[in-house]
């Protein structure tokens, strides 16, 4: 099963490649800074070395360096076309941070965001979106199991040695031959010991998504999946099945491929996991989670993140996020660093002021976490 998802996650890049413009020759500009996270505020990074990444049908992988300036700066000139994605990484502490993908003609205010590493920042389950097919004639269950870890932290988790993960989580007992699918994190960072996964991979501060798939026996009458801090739904496509358990409550079906999921959701949830309960019952499961894999995996080359359709979500408690702050004041920095005889006064002073805004809620959400709990 797993190598026949590669294949099709093969034949869809080059689909999505054979889809966009034929190479158009041009140029293509890539520039912004690289700042690092430090307490409720970003400051630039001088002196580090930067790498522009081509990822096209014919060539793919570095195809120049530089060195940021004073501010952090850096900007690279190259030859494009309007088939290939562009973007700019930097390894600072043993780390290798990425810019978002742009494609021709490029993009001048690119952000590249840094951070210490730490071995005990906290790395948690924040999203998950389980999808359980129907149970095919060879005796299996085929699951899509989609993460989003969330590091709310400003440093990177990184391992403490070579025998310790960043992050875990226990899969459904019984769970055949999982696989790492596209998203953000390598096959090769992931092991499987039992029915836990572990990965070893720095986690930087904010989001970071993983695909899985795997199978279940028939046999796996009452599967568990622990459960996310924000967000959980359980799509499965037996209509006799029940679940129970984490707050999840019944949602609106997803209809894909002509077959229907039906959908339990839970925001957030409000126990320590969700179970399904099976009752018999055999029909081939493997082309709609080829499907979902692939529907998936062009989201992810086209740079989007998989959103399944829910209810509207109730006003949330306020509780500023710092990292999100912090992240917007890194690309407001960026984007008017030493321009200040470029603008306009009163936009500069709007960029004052917001930014001032920005660095005070930073600092209030940082306090308001370290704050104890009543």
């Amino acid at each position: 099963m797993a190598a026949s998802i590669r294949s099709l996650l093969a034949l869809l890049a080059l689909v999505a490649g054979a889809a966009a413009s034929l190479a158009a020759q041009g140029t293509v500009e890539l520039a912004g800074k690289v700042v690092r996270l430090a307490g409720a505020d970003s400051v630039p990074v001088p002196g580090l070395s930067v790498s522009a990444h081509r990822v096209g049908k014919s060539l793919q992988g570095v195809v120049d360096s530089a060195t940021t300036g004073p501010a952090g700066a850096f900007r690279f000139r190259l030859p494009g076309d309007t088939a290939a994605i562009y973007l700019v990484s930097a390894r600072f502490g043993g780390v290798e941070y990425f810019s978002e993908p742009v494609r021709a003609p490029g993009a001048t205010h690119l952000l590249v965001v840094v951070s210490d590493t730490s071995s005990a920042a906290p790395v948690s389950l924040s999203a998950r979106h389980v999808i359980v097919s129907r149970p095919d004639p060879t005796g299996g269950r085929a699951i899509l199991d989609l993460f989003t870890l969330k590091n709310a932290s400003t440093v990177t988790r990184v391992s403490r040695d070579t025998l310790t993960p960043t992050w875990r989580v226990v899969l459904p007992s019984g769970a055949l031959e999982p696989a790492v699918e596209e998203g953000d994190v390598s096959a090769a960072a992931v092991e499987f010991h039992g029915d836990t996964l572990l990965l070893f991979a720095p986690v930087a501060p904010g989001l970071k998504r993983m695909m899985l798939s795997y199978r279940l026996p028939v046999g796996e009458t009452t599967p568990r999946w622990t459960a996310p801090a924000d967000s959980f739904d359980l799509l499965v496509e037996e209509g006799d099945a029940s679940v129970q358990g984490a707050g999840l409550v019944p949602a609106p079906a997803v209809t894909l491929m002509e077959r229907s999921l039906r959908r339990w959701s839970a925001i957030p949830p409000t126990g320590p996991a969700g179970e399904v309960r099976f009752s018999s019952g055999a029909n081939d499961s493997r082309t709609l989670l080829w499907s979902l894999v692939g529907l998936v995996a062009v989201v992810v080359l086209v740079g989007g993140v998989v959103v399944l359709r829910r209810r509207p979500r109730p006003a949330p408690v306020p509780r500023a996020a710092s990292e999100d702050l912090i992240g917007q004041l890194a690309r407001l920095d960026a984007r008017y660093a030493a321009r200040q005889q470029e603008v306009p006064a009163e936009e500069w002073t709007r960029y004052q002021a917001e930014r001032t805004r920005l660095k005070q809620a930073a600092e209030s959400a940082a306090l308001a976490r370290r704050r104890p709990t009543p």
